[in-house]
This record gives C-alpha cells, structure tokens and sequence, in this order.
C-alpha cells in the first residue's frame, strides 16, 4: 500500500508546459513505491481559478485562502483507496492528480467538491495508468528541477543562519571518480570554466578520487552551475557530491 502521512515528501518546482509558465507540487517519496499494484487508475480535478494573473496565467495573492480551503477539502476528504499525488498551476488553472484503485470512490469525492465550492468550475477526466508512467514521466521533477529543489533546501537553512546569498564566495564543489583518465578529462574541463581543482586519492588498490571544486560565485547564482558540474561528472564518468561554503552575513 502507499506509505503513511508521515512519510510524505511534498515538494515544488517550476517548469513550461507548452509555453506557459507552471508550478508542479508534488509528493517525491513515492519515487521509492511506484508503482503500485492496487493504484492503477489516475484521476484528475480540474479547477478554473477565478482570479489569475493576467500576465502568466498563475495565482494571486487574492486566491490564495480559497485554493488553500480547496486543498484542505480534498486532503480531509479522500479515502484509503485514493491518493493525492501532485497538484500543477497553470495557464489560469489548478489540477489536483491523483491514483487509486478501480472502486477509489473519485465520483463521490468529486460530487461533495462541487457541491462545497460552487463557484469554482471544475472538469475532471481519468485513465488506467498502472505503471505510473503520469507521475514518473511527467509529475516527478526532471534532473534539472531536482537540482533546483536541493539547492533550495540548502538555500532555505543557509538564510534561516543570517547568510546574504548575493554575496560572491569561495564554493567548494564535491566530484567522485573511480577512473583516473575520465577523472583528468573532467578537471582540464572545469578548468577551462574557471575552476580549480584539488585531487585527493584513496584505496591501494583500487583508487577513488575526490575531487574539491572551487570557483567564486554567489549561492544565489548556483542552480545552472551546479546543474552543469553534475552533467559533467556523469559525461565523465564520476559523480557529484554537493557544494558547500562559508556562511557571508550582511554588514550592518
């Protein structure tokens, strides 16, 4: 079955979808159960908002408490066999996605939302979709938007300490070879991009290289650099192990 409440892992990124600029929130810890053999209906509630913005079609500060009330009415309101997987803004819309099995009760839960939230117009649509390849292919983040959803949560806990993310300084970048001539092909690259690179060697027989990655740039700027460090590293080879640097208040 689907993990509990507790185990949830709901996080957000931002994409196009034909052109149009959209935010996906979705529940990341069921990359590890997915799919699931009961859950092989995907359902869809499709909500028109009321007072988007007129420039990109997403949210405003005017809707915010009805779509919060909207959320907290379906959260409250499914059953056992009907799981919240995402939801995506957009294109002056809402969609809340969903699995669940055959007999999810979906109608019903569809019926008592109209019924709450008269205002809104809502569609609705589903399909089998046993192998989860909705939630795989196209609700869970590509590697780009993972990258920017770990860095925010560094971002996050660097802020809450006081640091000032405009401010340029020395980020030390973690890569891991097991190969010393992919190894030496990825440091001549990054070179060329500015950085140097330290090399420190383990095993006696089979050697692991870690390599520290440094350059100057502001946190603030990272998202595109540390996207590129890790498609590097894999082209080569190695991996990426993360970034890290001293913490830069803001003088007084």
């Amino acid at each position: 079955m689907l993990s509990e409440k507790s185990s949830e892992h709901w996080d957000f990124y931002f994409c196009e979808i034909d052109g149009a600029p959209h935010s996906m929130m979705v529940d990341l810890s069921l990359l590890d159960v997915a799919p699931i053999s009961e859950f092989r209906e995907f359902y869809c509630i499709e909500i028109k908002l009321m007072y988007p913005n007129p420039e990109n079609g997403m949210t405003t500060l005017e809707e915010f408490q009805p779509l919060e009330n909207l959320e907290e009415f379906i959260n409250v309101n499914l059953t056992a066999a009907l799981k919240l997987v995402a939801s995506q803004t957009g294109d002056c819309k809402r969609n809340f996605y969903f699995y669940g099995t055959a007999q999810a009760g979906f109608e019903a839960l569809v019926d008592d939302f109209t019924k709450a939230f008269p205002a809104y117009e809502t569609t609705t649509f589903k399909f089998e979709d046993a192998d989860w390849q909705t939630y795989l292919n196209d609700l869970y983040p590509n590697a780009m938007a993972m990258n920017e959803i770990t860095n925010r949560a560094v971002y996050i806990r660097m802020e809450e300490g006081g640091d000032d993310l405009n401010i340029p300084r020395n980020i030390d970048h973690s890569v891991i070879f097991q190969d010393r001539k992919q190894m030496k092909q990825f440091e001549k690259t990054v070179i060329e991009k500015g950085f140097s690179v330290e090399i420190k060697s383990s095993g006696i027989w089979k050697k692991t290289f870690d390599l520290l990655v440094q350059r100057i740039d502001s946190p603030s700027s990272l998202d595109p650099i540390t996207f590129e460090l890790e498609r590097l590293a894999e082209d080569f080879g190695g991996s990426y192990d993360g970034w890290g640097c001293l913490q830069q208040c803001p003088a007084d």
